[in-house]
């Protein structure tokens, strides 16, 4: 879409570009405030729920939302809004926002209004008008965010109350004792981490669910335990009665606001496991040694190459060699848990904070090279030690962006992500070129493919078998590294850079509306496209349930 922007803004005449400078400012000033019209559209109660949150929510995305290109009204396009909502849910709760994970694709493939489209057409409609109109700002995006949370909310209430259903405790909800209460939190619980469809279960199925969960999610009791110590911690600061059911729904929402931090551990664990079979640093493990472990016993290490490839947890660079990319690979929805109809909790990508630091210090969409080695050489992650003297070769490669970005290094683009997977291996994600893969559930995948996710025993052994008859790898030969270039959001004001020296002086004058019509072309194409996309049939909801 940035290309199609630049093209058709290229044609518009200065005096076009003023007009469409004076529209898009015009709207953004007269444009009602957003809470307001979204009282008018969702209800005064959806509004106060949705406004309680928003400061809160607005100091959270704040650092990312400083360092993100902005068009020249000071607002983001649909695909910035998407990208610093993605990570805010991600970095907070470990929550995969269904239409705001881009799964795989470009971050302008759909719009982030896309999170309420099966779950309420008056929300996805009114921010989809907005997002065809007018760009974000802070408190804008932050509104988006408290409308989900408000949402979640909701869910959480119907869950409990289904919770007291399936135990024929319904009459009990605010007059149960503490027995009755410790179980309906159990049910709850259980139907949450097991992302039961709790509105069509029956008491039978629950019964099933209940015998099974210890097989199926075996840190069941830890969870347990986990989710009670919350609840005396939030029982702790409220004046409310313990077994009243807003009590229970406070502190149930804490706990979903936490658990993503919890079974994160999880996710380290398994890290860690991982690290020991590494090849040197690389942040790698060789498949051959990956599914040896599986035949030793560590199970979860057994997922074929197809669907290894199609998560983008693969090495293919040497062909006689594959290897696992351990953040890719632990970072991938084969390792969610905990579902609702809004997202999965998946594990917390470490480097977030790498990245949010980076984006705090810098405060702009980009940054000299100088600045960026000063502040990952101080940069201490789980595995890399500060403060340290960055290698010649990561050196070279930052100046080989800067030169590519006329000389600075765009803070949201695959190639600086690769760079920081190159100096931060077991955190930072290897970023594969937008659409080359499509990671899906192990669900999803044998619904779309018909095909296991997990190889044979006897395909194991080939692998390793094989792999003991080739040459290994010499130590020290550097990770693959690709040239290929991708801005995450678009970046109009990055566009200028591109002008020849001798058109300055128009660029000097002229700046400003070319930067508008590109925003305001963006607009356009982006609304085309949502016309579109609205027209196609909608796709049936998978049912991922395995026990009802």
């Amino acid at each position: 879409m940035l290309l199609a922007a630049y093209g058709c803004a290229s044609l518009i005449a200065p005096v076009q570009a003023n007009v469409f400078l004076e529209k898009v400012v015009a709207r953004q000033s007269t444009a009602p405030p957003i809470l307001e019209e979204l009282e008018r559209v969702l209800g005064r109660q959806h509004r106060v729920a949705t406004e309680s949150r928003v400061q809160r929510l607005e100091e959270a995305i704040r650092p990312t939302f400083l360092s993100m290109p902005k068009c020249p009204e000071g607002g983001l396009a649909p695909d910035g809004v998407r990208y610093v909502l993605h990570r805010i849910f991600v970095d907070r709760h470990g929550w995969f926002v269904k239409g705001l994970d881009n799964a795989g694709e470009a971050w302008d493939s759909s719009s982030p209004a896309a999170m309420f489209k099966d779950h309420s057409g008056d929300a996805h409609d009114f921010f989809n008008d907005r997002f065809g109109n007018h760009t974000f700002n802070l408190h804008h995006t932050a509104v988006l965010a408290a409308t989900l949370e408000t949402f979640v909310h909701a869910e959480t209430l119907d869950r409990l109350h289904a919770a007291y259903r399936l135990l024929d405790l319904s009459r009990h909800e605010d007059s149960g004792d503490e027995e009755e209460t410790a179980k309906a939190i159990d049910t709850y619980l259980l139907l949450y981490v097991l992302g039961s469809n709790h509105s069509a279960l029956t008491p039978y199925a629950l019964g099933n669910l209940q015998a099974n969960v210890n097989k199926v999610y075996p840190t069941w009791e830890a969870t347990r335990t986990w989710a009670r110590d919350v609840r005396r911690e939030v029982l702790d600061s409220v004046d409310s009665p313990a077994v009243a059911f807003n009590t229970t729904v406070t502190v149930l929402e804490a706990v979903g606001d936490r658990y993503g931090r919890f079974q994160d551990q999880e996710c380290r664990d398994l890290k860690s496991s991982l690290l020991k079979l590494e090849t040197r640093d690389s942040g790698r493990v060789r498949l051959s040694t990956f599914y040896a472990s599986a035949l030793e016993g560590n199970w979860q290490f057994s997922e074929t190459v197809d669907y290894l490839r199609q998560l983008g947890a693969l090495d293919e660079s040497d062909p006689s060699q594959l290897s696992v990319i351990i953040p890719n690979y632990i970072n991938s929805p084969s390792n969610c848990v905990a579902s609702s109809k809004f997202y999965s909790v998946c594990c917390i990508d470490e480097c977030e904070a790498l990245q949010g630091h980076l984006e705090t210090h810098v405060a702009a969409p980009q940054a000299s090279q100088a600045r960026i080695v000063e502040l990952v050489s101080a940069l201490t992650s789980p595995t890399v030690q500060a403060p340290r003297n960055l290698p010649a070769q990561l050196v070279k490669r930052l100046d080989e962006i800067a030169e590519h970005h006329n000389g600075s290094v765009p803070l949201h683009s695959r190639l600086f992500a690769q760079w920081m997977h190159h100096a931060f291996p077991r955190e930072c994600i290897y970023p594969h070129v937008s659409g080359t893969t499509k990671p899906l559930t192990p669900v999803q995948w044998m619904a779309q493919t018909g095909a296991e996710p997990a190889a044979s025993a006897e395909t194991m052994r080939w692998h390793v078998d094989t792999a003991l008859q080739a040459k290994a790898k010499e130590d020290g030969e550097e990770l693959p590294w690709s040239a290929e270039e991708e801005l995450m959001i678009s970046q109009p004001r990055a566009l200028m850079a591109e002008v020849p020296v001798d058109s300055r002086s128009w660029t000097a004058m002229h700046g400003l509306a070319f930067t508008a019509a590109v925003c305001s072309v963006s607009f356009l194409v982006f609304r085309v496209f949502l016309k579109i996309t609205d027209a196609l049939p909608a796709s049936t909801p998978e049912q991922q349930n395995l026990f009802v």
